[in-house]
């Protein structure tokens, strides 16, 4: 039956992007809209449906799923006519008197597999780049996060063209067989290392580009020389948003020894401020999504070795787990094992810079490394030293954000980036077109057989004029 299902959605959109739909710029920006356009008329039901499913306030899927994608759609429909325009190239000594440029096409088909966590921002986010690069879509939203993915299977035929975009809601076993039975032009994937290496490696049978948006365990170095409350501030907050469950959210801090005492002391501070002494009574704190990945939580604070600095209180009944900081965690931890995914915080302590850079290092790379310091040089020895997604300076999150920026991971974080302009590069075949002068000067029988030393000594003088070393055929 769901194979059934999935041949004919996959067979209307072939269809959908064989017609041409969507070869117009206008026929993308319409579709777009429609996409604003479900996200405001059914606000409401969004925020109920992502409560449903991980019991976040309105605030917080305000701020992290629906804005950010209404964001993504109207900075892409602002300036998708310049970002989809053939991009000039600057010419050689070979190709004074030619045109070479490139031409940006559509893949076709795009799956895309959306993520629990954001379920309606990573999942509708990357779509808005596909098809404002002309490519037709098949959604499949995370099983995990059921109520918003029944309510965009439910509301997506309703506003946009079913020949463009379609809704594919199965089971983990269907999500992982979908790729076996269908040929997609390109797939885009956002999840966990370990699913996404099984969508890499079913996307390498067809030799399909995936884009993988993975996560790792992202870094926070706390300097000696930092406001520490504001620190405390910043970090803290980007850990208990959504419950931590963030995949560029602060995994670990490794602290300055001189500011720890300050750092432990500020900390406690902000938690009570946030969340009151009862954290589990505050309506604006999220909820684990669920039993599967509360118990890995529970089973990760258990099993550590490190001392209790705040926090440690768990409820299963509702899937709660309080913000928890964990000091004196040594470098085999549990805790350090994986990526937490959830409000635990372990804090490691050094005294050099270098020790911080080697901790950061021993590990794979992450999606993002976040520095507070007010020290350039040292913010600078992790731009040299260390790998990731993205790095950012006294801040956590707000990198996620900024559509000028990519977003995406490296080795282990991920393959491949997207977000603004960024978006339409990934969703795009990038095609090299050359208009060759039919000149008699460049079609002279210098080219051509029989080859001489005179022949030798021209082509070689030619390519080393040309700035760019490239090669022409002619």
């Amino acid at each position: 039956m769901a194979s059934a299902e999935l041949a004919e959605k996959v067979a209307i959109l072939r269809e959908g992007f064989g017609n041409q739909l969507l070869k117009e710029i206008p026929a993308r920006k319409a579709a777009i809209r429609s996409i604003v356009t479900m996200l405001t008329d059914n606000e409401e039901a969004f925020y109920e449906a992502c409560g449903k499913d991980l019991g976040r306030c309105k605030l917080e899927t305000m701020a992290a799923d629906l804005a950010p994608t209404k964001m993504e759609a109207n900075t892409i429909l602002a300036k998708m006519d310049e970002w989809l325009s053939d991009e000039k190239v600057s010419r050689s000594f070979l190709s004074l008197m030619d045109t070479p440029y490139v031409q940006r096409q559509p893949y076709g088909l795009v799956l895309v597999i959306g993520a629990w966590n954001y379920p309606v921002v990573l999942t509708l986010g990357p779509a808005i780049g596909a098809i404002a690069a002309g490519n037709t879509v098949l959604l499949k939203p995370s099983e995990h996060s059921l109520a918003t993915a029944t309510l965009i299977a439910n509301l997506v035929p309703k506003y946009i063209d079913s020949r463009i975009c379609q809704v594919f809601c199965g089971d983990e076993d269907a999500s992982k067989n979908m790729m076996d039975s269908v040929r997609f032009d390109y797939v885009f994937y956002t999840g966990g290392p370990t699913v996404g290496r099984s969508v890499y490696m079913a996307a390498a049978k067809n030799l399909t580009p995936v884009t993988l948006e993975l996560g790792g365990k992202c870094p926070v170095f706390v300097d000696s020389n930092v406001n520490v409350e504001m620190a405390a501030k910043r970090i803290i907050w980007s850990k208990i948003f959504n419950a931590g469950q963030t995949c560029v959210a602060p995994d670990y801090v490794i602290c300055h020894t001189d500011v720890f005492d300050e750092l432990s002391v500020a900390i406690g501070k902000v938690l009570e401020k946030f969340l009151g002494p009862d954290p589990r009574s505050s309506p604006d704190y999220a909820r684990i999504i669920n039993l599967r990945h509360f118990r890995r939580l529970v089973t990760l604070l258990k099993n550590s070795e490190g001392t209790i600095l705040y926090g440690g209180d768990s409820s299963e009944d509702d899937l709660f787990i309080s913000p928890t900081v964990v000091k004196d965690v040594p470098a085999d931890d549990t805790l350090m094992s994986e990526e937490i995914f959830g409000p635990i915080l372990p804090i490691v302590t050094v005294d050099l810079v270098a020790d911080a850079v080697q901790i950061i290092n021993k590990g794979e790379k992450s999606l993002a490394i976040y520095v507070f310091t007010n020290d350039q040089s040292v913010f600078d020895e992790f731009k040299l030293r260390t790998s990731s997604g993205s790095l950012s300076q006294n801040n956590c999150l707000s990198h996620f954000l900024l559509s000028e920026l990519p977003f995406g991971g490296v080795g282990h974080s991920g393959i491949g980036r997207y977000h603004g302009k960024y978006s339409i590069d990934t969703f795009s075949h990038q095609r090299a077109i050359l208009l060759k002068s039919t000149n008699d000067v460049v079609n002279n029988s210098i080219l051509y057989y029989p080859y001489t030393e005179r022949q030798f000594r021209w082509i070689s003088w030619a390519l080393s004029k040309s700035e760019n070393r490239s090669c022409v055929v002619m």
